[in-house]
């Protein structure tokens, strides 16, 4: 019920905000002339898909762009959407899910960039999200998952929008299954506890779920599509407007970020443990997720027609609008 609460306040917050754009779409923070210095808060989540953003800035990727990079922890993109839309952060990282819905209600944002993307295939070696359930839990199968509670971080988000995905392709009636909301720091201890009988979870979550024990029963992101666009950057329409040298500068820095972070892992699995709890060993362990400039639309196309398809939207946005043209 709290859940519910919180993203209807998020909800009519952002819609107020969009109404009166030119007053508060930009509180004065993040600006900057051409070529000029410039502050960004920049809204993140606190799991490996935003590491990049961390290695540009250890790499000086953004102090090369004359940008200073503020990152600001949020519980998932459909609260970084509001932040952004309401000019507290200038720069939002959030699930390319949350995105469409934002375009579909006219929200003033538009991607500007990659965040991150999902593996080539659905498996062990290569996916760096699943389903996990306890070890001992008599769920076998993706079709065992009927009438069954599945934790997610957010609803209506990528996360159920994957996880029906890939249940669908297994069979299984996603209708059938219950979604609660969880942090991704509190899912594997929700489901050895018995909170929940599955936990979605992404890196490095999934590897802290296996050491207890857990074992994967989907790799939805995977599932969905190869190379999946699971998240974006992203920024309003308002800000892009005014700010469209500060834009471009990071668009420059996180693409070099992006391309960088593929090619040296080991660098990223330090970075994550500078602004996530995760054990050194886990961080050694776990499967990394696919960067690069890439915005991978035609995914993005796929989210939408999904979101769609599970009644998250109404109507599809025109992603010409809402993805930002170079």
């Amino acid at each position: 019920m709290r859940a519910r609460l919180r993203t209807a306040l998020a909800i009519m917050s952002t819609l107020a905000c969009a109404v009166t754009v030119a007053a508060c779409g930009d509180n004065g923070g993040g600006g900057g002339g051409e070529g000029k210095p410039a502050t960004l808060k920049v809204g993140v989540i606190p799991i490996v898909d935003v590491a990049p953003l961390y290695v540009g800035i250890e790499k000086g990727f953004f102090k090369q762009e004359k940008l200073t990079i503020k990152p600001q922890v949020a519980e998932g993109g459909a609260a970084i959407v509001p932040a952004v839309v309401s000019g507290d952060d200038q720069i939002g990282f959030s699930n390319a899910t949350s995105l469409i819905i934002a375009g579909s209600k006219n929200l003033p944002v538009q991607i500007i960039a990659q965040g991150v993307a999902g593996g080539k295939k659905p498996t062990a070696k290569q996916a760096y999200d699943a389903v996990l359930v306890k070890g001992n839990s008599s769920i076998r199968s993706p079709k065992d998952l009927e009438g069954k509670t599945i934790a997610v971080n957010t609803l209506q988000n990528v996360g159920p929008l994957t996880v029906n995905t890939a249940l669908k392709q297994r069979g299984a009636d996603y209708k059938k299954v219950k979604y609660v909301e969880v942090p991704f720091p509190d899912m594997n201890s929700a489901l050895q506890a018995g909170r929940v009988d599955a936990v979605w979870v992404v890196e490095p979550f999934v590897t802290q779920g296996l050491a207890q024990g857990a074992r994967p029963l989907l790799y939805p992101f995977e599932q969905t599509a190869p190379t999946f666009t699971v998240a974006t950057y992203f920024a309003s329409k308002q800000y892009i407007e005014k700010n469209g040298d500060v834009v471009d500068r990071f668009v420059r820095a996180i693409n070099k970020s992006l391309q960088y972070s593929q090619t040296h892992p080991q660098e990223v699995r330090k970075v994550v443990l500078s602004y996530t709890k995760i054990p050194r060993p886990a961080a050694e362990k776990m499967i990394l997720p696919h960067w690069s400039q890439d915005l991978g639309r035609p995914t993005i196309e796929k989210t939408s027609q999904l979101a769609k398809e599970y009644g998250f939207v109404k109507t599809e946005p025109s992603l010409d609008e809402l993805i930002r043209q170079p």
